[in-house]
């Protein structure tokens, strides 16, 4: 995950970024992960079409939407993963806004000066894989000495998120 801010380089990169300048970094995440969503459904509707179109066609005709149905399957794999790609880059700018607005904290602690030394691109990458709950700062604090430990990695699944997701789920189900 390269971000503009990433390519001016230096080792007070993260004393140099600002928390507006990440969150505008969010804003344009944000928006691309939408329209990434928005083709992913239209894509999705378009295989629905076709193959509702090809119910009672000739078995020739229905090869050739067999095949146009497994382009578009193609297609809606790879926004699929790009959408993935961009909810990452979405949780590690907003963790890493997190940490900024934790710095000073953070610097009593000495996790600042550790955190200073982790190759950006390295850093980016663990805090896409982080949770943090703002309520739970010493929590925080294990997560990224766990990651900036000799064992970065291997974080467990966001269950809060999972626990939104069933919600909307069992709103939807109810209210169909």
């Amino acid at each position: 995950m390269v971000f503009g801010f990433l390519r001016r380089g230096g080792k007070d990169w993260i004393e140099r970024v600002s928390i507006e300048e990440l969150e505008k970094e969010m804003i344009k995440v944000e928006t691309r992960a939408n329209m990434v969503a928005r083709e992913i459904e239209r894509l999705q509707a378009e295989r629905e079409r076709l193959f509702e179109y090809g119910k009672g066609k000739p078995e020739a005709e229905k090869l050739m939407l067999a095949e146009k149905i497994k382009d578009i399957d193609a297609e809606i794999a790879a926004k699929q993963e790009e959408y993935q790609r961009l909810l990452r880059q979405r949780q590690a700018l907003s963790n890493l806004a997190r940490l900024k607005r934790w710095e000073a904290q953070l610097k009593q602690k000495g996790i600042w000066e550790r955190l200073k030394s982790v190759d950006p691109e390295k850093l980016i990458d663990m805090l896409a894989d982080m949770k943090f709950d703002a309520r739970e700062f010493d929590k925080a604090i294990d997560a990224i000495n766990a990651a900036l430990g000799p064992q970065a990695g291997g974080f467990a699944a966001d269950s809060k998120t999972k626990e939104i997701l069933k919600k909307w789920k069992e709103a939807e189900e109810g209210g169909s």
